[in-house]
Parts: structure tokens; sequence; C-alpha cells
């Protein structure tokens, strides 16, 4: 029996380890994400998920645009669990939602226009009201990222993805057009607003401002939002350019390759910002010696297996579109290999990032987004005019690469930079690739 019990608890402190629990909900998620796609492709046209897409970058525009960055200065502030700071901020933030949303509805139609597609006014106008029921949430989603809960969080958004592909795939089934997508979108934004409320203590926030803090925020995002606004230009400029230059059963190809590629994102993201980030800021804070050795021990087997399976992920691209999708979806392989290099290359660069800005660099992320800005404005003519559009698409998924070299280079000047163990997080792509390739070779055929 004590044995038992010993083995019990090793598990279940496996289980409460944040990157643990990162890993395991980057993986259901990522399971849920293919299950869904693998419904919806059977379900409505290719051209749904170009105007997905479309709407999508609409959205994330507006959003950017107008970050703050109230997750970064909640987590960082001295004051994050006060109660007036809290409502103050939670003020601001469902002011922007409303914003956002009556401005969307306001520019449907001009924003259709100018995109030559006027069928998409009243989908654009519907999909703006997620800004609004976003803004009604509780910044129990942000506290709760401050004081570690990793796991409850990471409940929250399995509960709402799992909503979300089912309504999805009811009204895809019932529908079999574009609106399944908003509706379903509507109800997961609603559902994430509602359990922000049950399922965290101290959730009610009520309208206040304070001017200190509001200016301390300001203070905050002048930085945030120069870099969002850059971000903005780098993250969606390819997907309103192409859908302007595509057709959309090709946009639509293009979008969902990157939304295969995108599961990989996830992992950075997530483990980056909610595991990396909080560690490093404490260790900063505690006055910790040898900060290089501590950073890269945290990150050092997740990254190599990442980068491993990030590779293999290049590697198989055809063998993983004909086991999910039928022959109609086929094209839509060559873009997930390209685009698959954007995740490759994006956890180096975001454990960078957040090593700079936990040690107090925060003008670091603005300036490797400067640095990507410029290499767009220089390859991207370049690309284009060699290969049109795969140019331009290549470019558009290499422009990480420029940005970590950048990030590493600012590393070095302080000392936190093991170039050595940069290079074998690196090479275990390569030797994913490597081995995708041979199980693409092999199995390929069988599903064909």
């Amino acid at each position: 029996m004590p044995n038992r019990d010993g083995l019990w608890r090793r598990l279940v402190g496996l289980a409460r380890k944040d990157t643990n629990i990162v890993v395991l909900f980057v993986i259901i998620n990522n399971l849920l994400r293919a299950v869904s796609s693998v419904i919806l492709t059977r379900l409505l046209m290719p051209e749904v998920f170009g105007i997905s897409g479309i709407l999508s970058s609409i959205a994330f525009t507006a959003a950017m645009v107008s970050d703050l960055g109230f997750q970064t200065f909640v987590v960082r502030h001295e004051d994050g669990d006060k109660p007036r700071f809290l409502d103050t901020i939670w003020t601001i933030a469902l002011l922007r939602s409303a914003a956002l949303t009556l401005l969307l509805m306001l520019l449907a139609q001009p924003i259709a226009t100018m995109l030559d597609k006027p069928e998409l006014a009243p989908l654009i106008a519907g999909y703006s009201l997620t800004f609004a029921i976003d803004g009604l949430a509780s910044l129990t989603l942000l506290t709760a990222l401050r004081n570690r809960m990793i796991l409850r969080l990471s409940l929250l958004e399995l509960a709402v993805a799992i909503l979300q592909i089912a309504v999805a795939t009811l009204l895809a089934y019932l529908w079999r057009n574009p609106w399944a997508i908003i509706g379903a979108l509507l109800a997961s934004a609603a559902f994430k607003s509602l359990l922000s409320y049950l399922m965290f203590s101290d959730s009610v926030r009520r309208l206040a401002f304070d001017r200190n803090y509001a200016h301390d925020l300001w203070r905050f995002a002048r930085f945030v939002t120069g870099s969002s606004i850059i971000t903005l230009l780098l993250m969606q400029s390819d997907k309103l350019l192409f859908a302007r230059l595509m057709p959309l059963d090709a946009f639509g190809f293009y979008i969902l390759a990157g939304n295969l590629a995108s599961g990989a994102l996830a992992f950075t993201s997530a483990y980056s910002s909610r595991v990396l980030y909080p560690h490093y800021a404490q260790l900063w804070r505690e006055g910790r010696e040898d900060l290089r050795t501590h950073f890269y021990a945290k990150r050092r087997l997740p990254s190599l297996l990442y980068g491993f399976c990030t590779g293999g992920l290049i590697g198989c691209a055809p063998l993983v579109i004909a086991i999910l999708y039928d022959p109609r979806y086929a094209d839509a392989a060559l873009y997930l290999r390209v685009l698959t290099l954007t995740p490759l290359f994006m956890l180096a660069s975001n454990a960078a990032n957040e090593t700079l800005v936990a040690t107090g660099r925060i003008r670091a992320t603005f300036e490797a987004n400067v640095v990507k800005l410029l290499w767009l404005a220089l390859a991207g003519p370049i690309g284009f005019a060699a290969e049109g559009v795969w140019g331009l698409v290549v470019v558009f998924a290499i422009m990480e690469v420029p940005a970590m070299a950048f990030k590493w280079m600012l590393m070095h000047r302080i000392d936190l930079l093991d170039i050595r163990q940069e290079m074998a997080f690196i090479g275990a792509g390569f030797a994913g690739m490597l081995v995708g390739a041979a199980g693409d070779l092999l199995l390929y055929p069988l599903f064909a």
C-alpha cells in the first residue's frame, strides 16, 4: 500500500506540473480540432473555410489595433489582486469591447466592398457580437493566470472547445453555410463568459474608474499597442492579401492548412505565456544567479520534443491531409508543409521573447516585430516576383527566423543565450522532418 500511495502521489505531482498540463491540454484540443475539421469538411464546402478565414482576420485586426495588453498588465502589476484595480481594468475592457462591436457593425459593408465580396457584410456584422460577449467575461481569466491556476483555465477552455465543436457540427448539418461557424463562435463566447464567473471565486466586477490605474495601463500599453499593430500587419496581412489574390476554394485550402499548423502554435503560445513567462519573471524577481542555466533547464525537454514533432508534421503533411480529408482537399498538403515552418521556429522565438520581457526588456517585442516587418518589406516583393503567390506564402512562413535571430542577439548581449542548446532544439525539428517524410513515403499509398 505505501508503494501504491507513493506512486499515486508522484503521478498526481506530474499531472499538476504546469508544463505537463499545457502539453496534455494542447494535445486534447488538437485532437478535438482534428475531429471537428474532419466532420465540418464533410458538411461544408471549401469556400466556407475561406469565408471563415476572412472573418477571423477582420476580427483579429480589430482586436490587435485596440490591444491594450490587459493580460500581461494584470499579471505583472503589483496591485493585480486588488478589487479597485480589477474593477477599473474590467470597465475599460468592457468599453473597448462594446466600441469594437459597434465599429465593426458600422464598417461591415465598406469592408466587404473593399474585399470585393459584398456577401460578407451581414456575416461580419454577426461576427462582431463576439466582442460584446467577450467583454462581459470576468477578469478571473487573467487573475487565474497570475495565480498560476493553469489546470482550471485549461479545463475551462476545453469545455468551451467541446461546446463550440458540438454547436458547429449541429448547425453545419442543419444550415450548410457560413452562419454555422458564426453561430458556434457566439455560443462558445457566451459559454466562456459564463464559466469565467462560475469556475472562480470573487469573479463579479463592478463599473469603476481609477485615474492612476488607467494612467498605469496607458504607460504600459504604449509599447503593447504599437507592437500589436505591427503584429497585426505581420499575422493578418497574408490572409487579407491572399483573400484578394486567391479564389475562395484555394484560400480555403490555405486557411485549412493554417488551422492545422496552428495546433502547434497553440502550444508555443500557451507554454510561453503560461509556463515560461511566469516562471522566468519569478526567477528574475528573486534575483537568482545563473539565469541562463535556469531558463534553459525549464524548456529543454519540451523544446526537443516539440521540435521533433513539428518537423514530423512537415515531413508527413500529405499523409495527414489524406487521413483527415477526402480527395477534394489534397491540395492543402503543400500549404500545410510550408505553413508549419512557422511553428517550427516559433517556440525558440517565443521563449527568447519571454526571457527578455521577464527580465525587464519590454521593448524587445516591438523591436522584433519591426525586424519581421522589414523582412516582409524586403523579401515579399522578391518572393512574389520569383514565384508569384507561392513565393509570398514562403516569405510569410519563415518570417519568424529573422526575428528569432534578433532576439538571440539581444539575449547574447546580456549573457542569457546558449546557442548550442538553441541549435539542438532546431536540429530536433530537422530530424523530425526526416522521420515524417519516411512515414509519408511508406504509408501515403494506403490512404491516397
